[in-house]
């Protein structure tokens, strides 16, 4: 079972906008009702609105992404927010941070190592030249 990370809440009072659509239309958001916590048309077309303003945000505008998570990580999440008052954005940041600080590392110690064993092939072939 998937847990949704970001659940989108109204905050404020909405108001209704009149939009005329094709019975194709209507059908395809009919089959989206039900699904990743729609309960009604209007669910679904603030979802699709929702992805059309992200996308097309500008650069320095804070994105929002939909991201899909197993019961378990979801639990994970509800623990760190209890113990550390970090909500699920936040965990994701640091996350991706640890992971590029652990990637970093990683391929430093290869060039590292790469430039060691560069070093010792060198230095074995210049003790070759001195023995004829």
């Amino acid at each position: 079972m998937c847990g949704k990370v970001i659940v989108v809440q109204m905050v404020s009072p909405s108001q209704m906008v009149s939009v005329r659509l094709t019975e194709e239309e209507i059908f395809e958001i009919e089959r989206r009702v039900g699904f990743d916590g729609m309960r009604n048309r209007s669910d679904v077309l603030r979802r699709g609105l929702h992805k059309l303003l992200d996308e097309t945000a500008a650069g320095n505008v804070g994105r929002r992404q939909t991201v899909r998570i197993s019961e378990g990580v979801s639990q994970q999440l509800k623990i760190l927010e209890q113990m550390l008052e970090i909500d699920a954005s936040s965990a994701m940041a640091l996350g991706i941070g640890l992971l590029l600080e652990q990637q970093t590392e990683k391929m430093d110690t290869r060039v590292t190592d790469a430039l060691s064993v560069l070093k010792d092939i060198e230095l074995r072939g210049s003790h070759e030249d001195h023995t004829e």
